[in-house]
């Protein structure tokens, strides 16, 4: 009760003190507050009474911005309504500061429900009030919010810099905890960019921090960042203890709902990745049920997204399905195109399951649009900030060397006076040491100048190489990602049309030339996930080739693969004829040598030896005929194998003694 009164009272001389005039009769209210309605409940219903005993602008705006917060987050139109009208009166009263809190806390709302141009408008408005009011505090909060909507629209580099504001402010004002949750923010940013090191470096400062006040909820965010970061390098057990770490802290701090959400969901992917499915789903309804106790609509899409992914791979189409429809219909409303893209394209899962293929590439182009949609508004924010960041740094840059040259020019004047002067007073001599000893000053200073501006200047353009170069690997990523998606594109689209085609002649030409549109696929899915995009594990590509070529077959079950690959790096550029050789062998495999025979086995091994690689793709099916030879081969397969065989500077041979195998054997470099 006697803080209540501190708070009352402390708020009545914040209002005396911006020298407005203020109702004798609400001083009154404010006194006997404690005593009546804030002693039932101090939030919504208190406030509501209140509202009916005065008429002073800025008591009212203080009632309307309390009950916006009081407001369920789940119910964010609601609290903006009460929060336009405090705007209202603290506008009415000329309370800057007022007004500031209030913009602030609209934008918050704004951004709950994923309107990020409005939540960024508010969020500018209250940071430029803030920062005329020379307010640090209120500056470092609006400043990690807006950071917050930029890393939503992935734009980092605005969100970094915004992230870098308010750390830079906590750190001088703001406590351990606050600190902390920034740390974390930049190292998400870093997370993005794929610098899982530097990402780790910051969240495990965020942590040390968090645990220094005994903060469990801001120490739970730390841990389930951590867990994202090793996750993304592989390390799964080490993940999943900082998950449920994570799980831990935010139980014990309250926090059940949105928060213990994410990291079930968290858990959940990590599961799928793993491919214990069963796992997978019971952190996903975990997920999907605590989003909903606070009516967390993101979270709560993206945990039955989630779910119907996994009973799609579980092959339960009719719960992928009920799911989807769920998911899609809170998508659209709330506008997360990212979300309503990965429904489309289960969509089409779905309907090519069952057959359905005119309405499965149907949702695939909706999907592949969205797509289009999200990728360019990314690339061609990011290309014109940059733009924008150069032209900015290099005219800085002339005004400070125009600034610098203004002020040599002075100093010279004044110098030049200086040396008059003493010359018309000084002896001879005296003017002859001094002038010599001048000369030498200047000319050290001089070189020393021109030395300090060569070093920065080079810091500068190592600084921007280091930003370009890293700029190109991110788009050439992207490139190779907009191959795959392009060839996978072209490759449904050609089998699509295989399955509507009733000639066989033609089923088969068209099922080819997928299968070598396949192979290049898997290459270009490797190289995107990989660090080096000239150079490649061939035990990581060729089994998993041979995977995506042997499963389009129908007697697939019927026959056994065998792989025998040496762990090796080769160029793109050889892996890439390389992978149709394989192609074309597994398939003329599959088609001709079991038919009549109710199984067998295939073996693809790569060696080094000599100086030179050895690839043997052999089969136990129907021989061979005793004269046949890849030249005199009417399949246009084979002779396509010969000629990428000559590309590669190889031979290839076929060894008909005990089983059909064929032998390339082209050089190392």
């Amino acid at each position: 009760m006697h803080s209540m009164m501190w708070v009352l009272t402390k708020k009545l001389s914040v209002l005396l003190s911006y020298k407005r005039i203020v109702n004798p009769s609400v001083i009154l209210i404010l006194f006997l507050l404690p005593y009546s309605l804030l002693a039932i409940t101090t939030k919504s219903d208190s406030l509501k009474e209140l509202l009916n005993s005065t008429q002073d602008d800025s008591l009212l705006g203080e009632i309307y911005i309390k009950l916006g917060v009081y407001t369920s987050e789940h119910e964010a139109k609601k609290a903006i309504e009460y929060l336009e009208k405090s705007l209202h009166h603290f506008t009415n009263a000329n309370f800057t500061l007022g007004k500031a809190r209030t913009l602030n806390s609209m934008g918050y709302h704004y951004w709950l429900l994923g309107q990020y141009s409005q939540a960024i408008e508010y969020y500018e408005k209250s940071l430029n009030i803030y920062t005329s009011l020379h307010d640090s505090a209120g500056i470092g909060r609006v400043s990690n919010n807006l950071g917050a909507v930029y890393w939503g629209l992935n734009d980092y580099n605005r969100a970094l810099e915004y992230y870098q504001r308010s750390l830079a402010i906590r750190r001088i004002i703001g406590s351990p905890a606050e600190r902390s949750i920034v740390l974390n923010n930049i190292g998400l940013i870093y997370q993005a960019w794929f610098l899982f090191d530097q990402a780790l470096e910051f969240h495990n400062q965020a942590v040390v921090l968090a645990e220094s006040e005994n903060n469990k909820a801001t120490a739970a965010y730390s841990y389930y960042n951590l867990g994202r970061c090793l996750e993304a390098t592989g390390k799964t057990k080490e993940a999943l203890e900082y998950y449920r770490t994570a799980y831990d802290n935010y139980r014990d701090a309250g926090r059940i709902g949105g928060s213990t959400s994410l990291v079930l969901k968290g858990m959940g992917d990590l599961f799928f990745n793993e491919e214990e499915y069963g796992e997978a789903l019971y952190y996903y309804r975990k997920a999907a049920n605590d989003a909903g106790l606070e009516n967390n609509v993101f979270h709560e899409a993206g945990a039955l997204l989630s779910l119907a992914k996994t009973f799609f791979v579980l092959e339960e189409p009719d719960s992928a399905e009920f799911y989807a429809d769920q998911v899609l219909l809170t998508a659209m409303d709330y506008r997360y195109d990212q979300i309503v893209r990965d429904t489309y394209y289960l969509y089409s899962d779905l309907l090519d399951h069952d057959g359905n293929y005119k309405e499965a590439l149907k949702y695939y182009k909706m999907a592949t649009v969205i797509n289009d949609s999200i990728f360019n508004n990314e690339k061609g924010s990011r290309f014109t900030e940059l733009q924008i960041r150069y032209n900015l740094e290099k005219e800085k840059q002339e005004i400070e060397i125009l600034t610098k040259n203004s002020g040599i020019q002075s100093l010279q004047l004044r110098r030049e006076k200086f040396i008059r002067n003493v010359s018309i007073f000084g002896a001879l001599l005296f003017l002859i040491a001094f002038g010599f000893v001048l000369y030498q000053s200047r000319n050290l200073k001089q070189i020393n100048r021109e030395k300090e501006q060569e070093i920065a200047e080079r810091k500068g353009v190592e600084k921007q190489v280091k930003l370009l170069l890293y700029e190109k690997e991110i788009l050439l990523k992207e490139v190779h990602h907009r191959i795959k998606n392009n060839m996978s594109t072209v490759r449904n689209l050609l089998s699509f049309q295989a399955k509507n085609i009733d000639d066989p002649n033609i089923q088969s030409i068209l099922n080819d030339a997928v299968s070598r549109l396949q192979s290049m696929g898997v290459l270009y899915d490797k190289l995107y996930k990989s660090e080096n995009l000239e150079r490649m594990s061939v035990k990581k590509y060729l089994p998993a080739l041979v995977e995506e070529i042997i499963s389009v077959f129908p007697n697939r079950d019927n026959v056994r693969i065998q792989t025998n690959i040496d762990n090796f790096e080769m160029d793109v550029d050889v892996l890439s004829p390389l992978g149709i050789i394989v192609t074309e062998l597994i398939t003329n495999a599959m088609k001709y040598a079991f038919t009549d025979r109710k199984g067998g086995t295939i073996q693809v091994s790569l060696k080094k030896k000599n100086g030179e690689n050895i690839l043997t793709v052999s089969n136990d099916g129907n021989p061979l005929p005793t004269d046949f030879s890849i030249n005199q081969s009417k399949g246009y397969g084979l002779h396509l194998v010969s000629l990428l065989a000559g590309q590669l500077n190889g031979t290839i041979d076929i060894d008909k003694t005990n089983e059909t195998q064929f032998i390339l054997r082209f050089p190392e470099t």
